[in-house]
C-alpha cells in the first residue's frame, strides 16, 4: 500500500471578527494541523473585532437561525468558555433572554417604584413580557474575538494587520485553484501571502474580495451605559426597538454596564474599512431617548460609548425562513471558501462556523454538523 505524505497547508483566513478568529483558532485545534506542515495567517485590514465583532450585543443562543448550525455553536461557546475561563476573559455567562413591548413614559411625573417583573423598569412601562425558554447566554463580543485571536496564535497562527486586495489563481481554468493572496500594509507597501486554502469572513466588506458575492450591508447604532444600580441578568429583546443587554464587569469595565443597540439603516454606503465607519450621533442620541422613557438607572446613567457597525446580511429578514449564513466553498475553485452573511447571528454562530469551516479545510466537509443549506451555491450569483 502506498503512503501519501501529509499534504502542506498555507491558510489565510481574511477578516480579523469573531468569524475569521473563531475560524483560525479551531483550525489550530484540528486534529490534523501540524504547525510544522502548514501555517496559518489571520490578515486583518484594520485591528482586531474593529467591526461588528467589537460592537454587537453578544447574545449567544441555541434557539439563533439557521437552525442547522446555531445549536452546534452554543454547544461550542459553552466548551470554549470552560476550556479557557471564558467567564473571566470574555464575560461568558447564562442569560434570561425576553421578548418585551415597552411604553414610553415621562419618568420625572412618576414615583420611583419597581415593576413586578424587572425591577429595573420604570412602573407601567411593561407592557407584554414573553421569556424564550431556549437556552441563551451572552459574550462581550469584543474580549471573545481578541481572545480567540490570542490562543490561535498561541498555536502558532500568524496576525498580520493589511487590507487584503486581490485573490490570485492558477491560470489553469479545467483546474482553478487559489495560489495567493496581495494585500497592502499601514505604510502603503504591497505584499503577497502564497495560500492553498483562502477562507474570506470579511463580513459586509467580502464583495470587495468577491464580486459575485453580493450581500447587503446595513449599519447598526448602540450605546454602552454605566447605570445607576446593577441590571439583572436579563437580555431584553424589545418588539420594536432597543435591544438591551446588561453586561457584567469586565476587562474592558470594571463595573457592570449595559449595552442598547438601535434599528438598522441602510442610508450610509460601506466605508473601505472599518476604522473608516460613520457615527451618526443622533442616533446614538434616539438610542438614549428611548432608554430614558423606560428605566432611571439607564436614563441617569452615564454614556460610555456611542458607535456604530456594518453587518454583513444576505437579503432582508424574511417571516418564517431562515436565511444565510453562506459557509463553504466557492464553487469552480479549488481552496477558496466562504464564511460570510451572519446578519445579527455573528457573534452566536462564529464558534460553530470555525469548526465547520476547519473540517471543511482539513477533511473536505463539516463533520460536526449538517450545514448543506448553507453552502455558497444557494446564494453566490452564477452559481
Amino acid at each position: 500500500m502506498t503512503m501519501h505524505p501529509p499534504e502542506k497547508k498555507k491558510i489565510v483566513v481574511i477578516g480579523g471578527g469573531a468569524i475569521g478568529a473563531s475560524v483560525a483558532y479551531y483550525l489550530t485545534r484540528h486534529p490534523s494541523y501540524d504547525p510544522k506542515l502548514h501555517s496559518i495567517t489571520l490578515l486583518e485590514a484594520t485591528s482586531i473585532a474593529g467591526g461588528s465583532s467589537g460592537k454587537a450585543g453578544g447574545l449567544v443562543a441555541n434557539w439563533a437561525t439557521p437552525s442547522c448550525l446555531a445549536p452546534l455553536s452554543f454547544r461550542k461557546h459553552i466548551e470554549l468558555a470552560e476550556t479557557h475561563g471564558g467567564d473571566r476573559l470574555w464575560g461568558y455567562r447564562y442569560v434570561l433572554c425576553a421578548e418585551v413591548a415597552l411604553e414610553a413614559r415621562n419618568l420625572d411625573n412618576l414615583k420611583i417604584a419597581k415593576d413586578p417583573e424587572i425591577d429595573w423598569l420604570a412602573p407601567r412601562v411593561l407592557k407584554s413580557y414573553t421569556e424564550i425558554l431556549s437556552h441563551s447566554a451572552q459574550v462581550n463580543p469584543f474580549l471573545y474575538t481578541t481572545n480567540m485571536a490570542r490562543l490561535a496564535a498561541e498555536k502558532g497562527a500568524q496576525g498580520i494587520i493589511g487590507k487584503a486586495t486581490d485573490i490570485k489563481y492558477s491560470a489553469d481554468n479545467d483546474d482553478r485553484s487559489v495560489t495567493s493572496v496581495e494585500y497592502t500594509t499601514q505604510n502603503g507597501s504591497v505584499k503577497r501571502l502564497d495560500a492553498t486554502d483562502v477562507i474570506v469572513a470579511a463580513g459586509p466588506w467580502t464583495p470587495k474580495l468577491l464580486p459575485q458575492v453580493q450581500l447587503q450591508a446595513p449599519r447598526g447604532h448602540s450605546v454602552v451605559i454605566k447605570p445607576t444600580q446593577p441590571i439583572p441578568l436579563t437580555g431584553l429583546e424589545d418588539l420594536i426597538s432597543p435591544e438591551i443587554y446588561p453586561r457584567p464587569a469586565d476587562t474592558l469595565y470594571d463595573f457592570e454596564t449595559v449595552y442598547s443597540a438601535g434599528p438598522d439603516d441602510y442610508d450610509v454606503p460601506l466605508p473601505p474599512k472599518t476604522d473608516e465607519v460613520a457615527v451618526d450621533l443622533q442616533k446614538c442620541d434616539d438610542i438614549t431617548k428611548a432608554l430614558s422613557a423606560v428605566s432611571l438607572p439607564l436614563r441617569d446613567g452615564q454614556v460610555l460609548a456611542r458607535q456604530a457597525c456594518y453587518k454583513p446580511q444576505i437579503r432582508a429578514h424574511e417571516d418564517g425562513e431562515e436565511v444565510g449564513p453562506m459557509i463553504g466553498s466557492l464553487p469552480g475553485t479549488r481552496g477558496l471558501w466562504l464564511a460570510t452573511g451572519h446578519d445579527e447571528w455573528g457573534m452566536s454562530n462564529s464558534a460553530g462556523t470555525g469548526v465547520v469551516v476547519s473540517e471543511m479545510v482539513f477533511e473536505g466537509e463539516a463533520k460536526s454538523a449538517e450545514v448543506g443549506a448553507l453552502h455558497p451555491r444557494h446564494f453566490v450569483r452564477g452559481q
